[in-house]
C-alpha cells in the first residue's frame, strides 16, 4: 500500500506549505506571532493514502481540520527538542550572562579572544543574497567536514546521501531570505559553518559543523554565540536547535519541548487502520526505549547505520546525486 511520509518543519519552510488536514494558520505560542503559510499539499497528490507527518514540535498552534470526513487521526508524542526563546534577554551577551553557568562563561570568552589572537579570524552570515560560486564552494566545504566527522565518530549522518538536494535547494532560499549561512572563517578558509532556515520569528538551526583543527576553542560554543547575537540582530525571537541532548544544546537552551507525529489514515479501510495501529505501537516503543536510556543510551542507531550506510556513501559524488 502507498503511503506518505511527511516532516512538518522542512515542508513548513521549503515549501512554505502543509497538508491539507490542517488549518493555515500556525501560531508560534511563545511569541503569539503568526507564521505565514501560503497553499496546501496537493489532496489529490494524498488520495486513499496513509500519511504520517514527523517532527512537530509542540510549541507550535497547529490545529487539525475537523471536517475531513473518513479521515482519522492518531498523535503521538516523541523526542524533546531544544530551544532558545530570545525573549526573556535583551541581547546575546544579557543571555549569556543569565544561561550559562560561572566557568562556562568564562571559557567561551576566553576561547572567544584566543581564537581571534591567534588566527585571521572573520564573521559572515550570508542572508538575502550570496555569490554562487561562493555558495558551492561552501556546500563542498560542509560536505567534506561532516563526511571527516562521520567516519571519525563513526556515526551516520542521514545528510550526505541526499546533499546535492539540499545543495540545490539552499541557494535560491537564502536569496529570498528563507534561509541563511553563518560562516566563521580563518583568512579565507571556512572553519565553522551553520545552515538555517527561516520561518516567521523563528530560525530553525539545521545543520552545523566545524573544522576538528580547531576543537581546542569550542568552535561549538563560539558558534552559538555568534549565531544568536545575528538573531537578536534581525529581530528573531526563538533560535530552534531542534533534537539530540547534546551537552552544547543542555547549556545554551533555556526552553525545551516534544516532537510530535501525526498519523492521518481512511478510516474506512481495514488496512490502514491496521498500518495505523502498528506505527502507532512501534513509535510508542521506540519512545519508552529513549526514556529508558536504551535507544540513545546503550543502543545507538546511528552507529548501527553507519556501518550499513557506509557502503551507500563510498564513492558517492554528492553533486552527481
Amino acid at each position: 500500500m502507498k503511503s506518505r511520509h511527511f516532516n512538518f518543519v522542512l515542508q513548513l519552510c521549503f515549501n512554505h506549505s502543509i497538508l491539507p488536514y490542517y488549518l493555515k494558520t500556525i501560531v508560534n505560542k511563545l511569541s503569539e506571532k503568526e507564521l505565514k503559510v501560503t497553499n496546501h499539499t496537493n489532496e489529490s497528490y494524498l488520495a486513499s493514502k496513509f500519511c504520517m507527518v514527523c517532527d512537530i514540535p509542540d510549541y507550535l498552534d497547529i490545529r487539525p481540520l475537523e471536517s475531513k470526513a473518513g479521515i482519522s487521526l492518531i498523535k503521538i508524542p516523541q523526542y524533546k527538542g531544544y530551544l532558545i526563546d530570545l525573549k526573556k534577554f535583551d541581547n546575546v551577551d544579557d543571555l549569556i550572562g543569565k544561561t550559562l553557568s560561572r566557568n562556562p562563561r568564562k571559557n567561551l570568552r576566553a576561547k572567544l579572544r584566543k581564537l581571534e589572537l591567534n588566527h585571521d579570524i572573520s564573521y559572515q552570515f550570508y542572508y538575502g543574497k550570496i555569490d554562487k560560486d561562493h555558495y558551492d564552494y561552501l556546500f563542498e566545504v560542509c560536505y567534506s567536514l561532516m563526511e571527516a566527522r562521520f567516519h571519525q565518530k563513526k556515526i551516520y549522518n542521514r545528510y550526505l546521501l541526499d546533499w546535492k538536494y539540499y545543495h540545490d535547494l539552499f541557494y535560491p532560499k537564502i536569496c529570498s531570505k528563507d534561509a541563511s549561512i553563518g560562516v566563521i572563517y580563518d583568512g579565507t578558509k571556512p572553519i565553522t559553518i551553520t545552515l538555517n532556515f527561516h520561518k516567521g520569528d523563528i530560525v530553525f538551526s539545521f545543520i552545523q559543523i566545524y573544522d576538528t583543527d580547531y576543537f581546542k576553542y569550542s568552535m561549538g560554543d563560539i558558534a552559538m554565540y555568534k549565531n544568536i547575537a545575528w538573531c537578536y540582530k534581525n529581530n528573531y525571537t526563538v533560535w530552534d536547535v531542534s533534537k539530540g541532548a547534546t551537552e552544547n544544546k543542555l547549556r545554551w537552551s533555556n526552553h525545551s519541548y516534544l516532537f510530535e507525529y501525526h498519523i492521518f489514515y481512511q478510516t474506512k479501510s481495514p488496512l490502514q487502520r491496521f498500518l495505523a495501529f502498528t506505527t502507532y505501537r512501534k513509535l510508542k516503543i521506540k519512545q519508552f526505549l529513549r526514556d529508558k536510556g536504551i535507544i540513545g543510551g546503550m543502543f545507538q542507531l546511528d552507529r548501527l547505520y553507519y556501518h550499513t550506510k557506509m557502503k551507500k556513501l563510498k564513492g558517492h559524488g554528492w553533486k552527481n546525486g
